[in-house]
């Protein structure tokens, strides 16, 4: 059976956070060795605020 994801059309929590809170809450998950997969989800939100580059935001 095959899945696909269709994203809602509603901000996640992540995105609903200012600029600083998600800022924050990247560099907490990096010092707390958080989920791969949970900092990667963090830095696509940031590189689509154009906050950081990619470059800036290997962990």
């Amino acid at each position: 059976m095959d899945y696909y994801f269709h994203p809602s059309p509603r901000p996640s929590s992540l995105e609903m956070l200012s600029d600083e809170q998600l800022l924050n809450i990247y560099e907490l998950a990096v010092e707390a060795k958080a989920s791969p997969d949970f900092i990667e989800i963090i830095k696509n939100v940031l590189n689509g605020r154009k906050l950081m580059d990619s470059e800036h935001l290997d962990a």
